[in-house]
C-alpha cells in the first residue's frame, strides 16, 4: 500500500508536466495513425506490452509473496511512472474506456495483478478477502473525482464490456 501511495503522489506531480504535452502528442500520433491506416498502432501496442508485461509479472510475484510487495513496489515505481506516461501520451483512437483501464493498471501498481483480475471479472471488490479490500482502497483512490475511471469500474463490476460504441 505504501508503494501505491508514493506512486500516486509522483503521478500527481508528473501530471502537471505531462498533461500539456498530452494534447499535442495524442493529436499528432492520432493523425499519424490515420495516415498509416492504423499500422502505427502496432509499434505503439508493442511498446505498451514491453512496459506492461514486467509490471504484471512483478505484481504477480507481489501477490504470491506479500512480504515483497512494498520492496518490489517501491523499487519499480519509476517503471510504473514511465508506463503511465506512455499510456497518457499515446492516442486513444476513440477507445477512452480501454485507455482508462490501461491507466488504472499502471496507477494500481503494485496491485496491477489484482486489478487485471478485476478487469477479467475474477475478483470482486466487495469481497472480504484482504487482497480485495486493499484493491478496493486503491481503486477508490484512483477513481476519486474521475468520472471516466468511475464509469470503467462500474461497467466492469456490472460485467459489461468496455468501449461498446467503438
Amino acid at each position: 500500500m505504501t508503494a501505491n501511495r508514493i506512486l500516486d503522489g509522483i503521478l500527481t506531480v508528473t501530471a502537471f508536466l505531462v498533461l500539456p504535452i498530452m494534447f499535442v502528442t495524442t493529436l499528432l500520433l492520432g493523425i499519424a495513425v490515420q495516415i498509416t491506416f492504423g499500422l502505427l498502432l502496432l509499434p505503439i501496442s508493442l511498446v505498451w506490452l514491453v512496459l506492461y508485461c514486467p509490471m504484471l509479472g512483478l505484481s504477480w510475484i507481489c501477490h504470491k509473496a506479500l512480504a515483497l510487495r512494498n520492496v518490489i513496489g517501491i523499487i519499480f515505481i519509476p517503471w510504473a511512472v514511465v508506463a503511465d506516461t506512455f499510456v497518457t501520451l499515446m492516442p486513444s483512437m476513440g477507445e477512452l474506456e480501454s485507455r482508462a483501464s490501461k491507466l488504472m493498471l499502471c496507477q494500481a501498481w503494485p496491485f496491477t495483478w489484482e486489478f487485471r483480475q478485476f478487469l477479467l471479472h475474477r475478483v470482486d471488490l466487495e469481497s472480504a478477502d484482504p487482497a480485495s479490500v486493499a484493491l478496493n482502497e486503491v481503486v477508490t483512490r484512483m477513481s476519486y473525482k474521475n468520472p471516466l475511471m468511475q464509469r470503467v469500474i462500474m461497467r466492469v463490476s456490472n460485467g459489461e464490456q468496455l468501449d461498446p460504441d467503438v
